[in-house]
């Protein structure tokens, strides 16, 4: 769901806004200044939804795509919040704070205008994971439990490295005809 949501704002980011549509239950206000619009979607990231229904209002936004028609998607603000809602059939509500500056535009937007009634707002309880499968991991070897999982390598690098200079020692001394050297009297 937050995927759906980000990727309409990346969409709105990199194509353009055109317009938005702040409705309640019986008007709605029109807004197609840019400025205002992208600040819609500024702000930041996951938000905890309304302990209880507050009132609020639907955002009906119209992105430019590039095609004959805009692209529309539709989301729930609370202004008095900062909050945002978007919705995903399958995966339920997404709430997402807004920009300081994008509250301030709803509150002046929706002045006026008469919200949707505390009591019709949906989404308002947490999400519920959804459990398919719990796959608890391997139980660890009784020998790797005893030392913690492992050991160190370190003495397994250092062994690596004397029997590398026995082997460079032993090439390098291969080309030189064995010496002997007289007995001390």
């Amino acid at each position: 769901m937050l995927g759906l949501m980000l990727l309409f704002a990346a969409s709105a980011a990199a194509k353009e806004p055109v317009a938005a549509k702040i409705c309640g239950p019986s008007d709605c206000t029109t807004v197609k200044d840019k400025d205002t619009l992208m600040a819609f979607f500024e702000g930041g990231g996951p938000a905890d939804p309304p302990a209880r229904g507050v009132p609020w209002y639907t955002v009906r936004t119209a992105i430019d795509i590039g095609q004959e028609r805009p692209d529309h998607f539709t989301q729930v603000v609370i202004p008095r919040l900062g909050i945002v809602r978007g919705e995903d059939p399958t995966e339920g509500y997404a709430w997402m704070s807004v920009s300081d500056r994008a509250a301030r535009a709803y509150r002046r937007l929706t002045r006026g205008v008469e919200a949707y009634p505390a009591s019709k707002l949906k989404g308002t309880a947490p999400l519920e994971a959804k459990v398919d499968e719990v796959v608890l991991p391997p139980k660890p070897e009784p020998a790797a439990a005893a030392d913690g999982g492992g050991s160190s390598p370190l003495p397994w690098i250092a062994g690596g490295l004397v029997l590398l200079g026995v082997v460079i020692a032993l090439v390098r001394r291969r080309g030189r005809p064995w010496v002997s050297r007289p007995a001390s009297p």
